[in-house]
């Protein structure tokens, strides 16, 4: 075990870092929560948690209506990792997405999650029909789109953090001549580690949030 962790990349070593740190992170406060008296007032900074677990609900049941439930804890894992992720070189590892192999997955991740969930909400027979619309000649078309969208997700990913490690070695070496150490901290590391890293995340939460939310759109959801 020791072996085949020591021979994964950089990368893959702060992705599993992440992940592990999340999964505790995630009991810690779920067990600080069981133990709160719903009959007094909440003075723990887990509130802010509740407060942000509420305001994500309710934003994913404006997409997904009754079927919001089965959704908010996958879309709300992949905001909170890609959080963690996209800013983990701030405590000194390398950011997991600028790993082609983790971006990658990441696009298997939401193709296999589309497609899974439209067939099992919209039924083989209706999403069949649905890869048909307007014509059975856009078939192959639509197929296509199919796979095209959640492959350029992930490669969104991958190409901004990467160009943005790049940006900010680059700046980074420009104030150490110019400005040293201090600069560095002051300007590279919000704008490039922090600011780069939360966009990338929230962009890619809400892509995936539409593009699910138009696979299992039901008929009565779209009227």
């Amino acid at each position: 075990m020791i072996e085949f962790i020591e021979g994964l990349s950089p990368s893959l070593k702060a992705s599993l870092i992440v992940i592990g740190a999340l999964m505790v992170i995630s009991v810690l406060i779920g067990r600080r929560i069981e133990k709160l008296d719903p009959t007094r007032p909440v003075k723990s900074p887990v509130v802010y948690m509740i407060l942000a677990v509420g305001a994500l609900n309710n934003f994913i049941k404006e997409f997904y209506g009754k079927n919001w439930r089965l959704f908010a804890p996958v879309l709300f894992a992949v905001l909170l990792y890609l959080v963690a992720a996209n800013t983990s070189s701030l405590l000194g590892l390398q950011p997991p997405l600028a790993n082609m192999s983790v971006a990658v997955s990441f696009s298997i991740f939401a193709f296999v999650t589309i497609q899974a969930s439209a067939i099992i909400i919209r039924k083989p027979k209706r999403r069949l029909k649905d890869l048909s619309s307007p014509s059975v000649l856009l078939f192959p078309v639509n197929l296509i789109s199919e796979f095209s969208v959640p492959f350029a997700m992930g490669l969104r990913l991958f190409g901004n953090l990467l160009s943005g490690a790049v940006i900010a070695t680059i700046v980074a070496n420009l104030l150490g001549i110019l400005g040293g150490w201090l600069s560095h901290i002051i300007v590279v590391h919000p704008i490039f580690n922090i600011g780069f890293g939360l966009i990338q995340a929230f962009v890619y939460f809400m892509l995936l949030t539409i593009f699910l939310a138009m696979a299992v759109e039901t008929e009565e959801e779209a009227a």
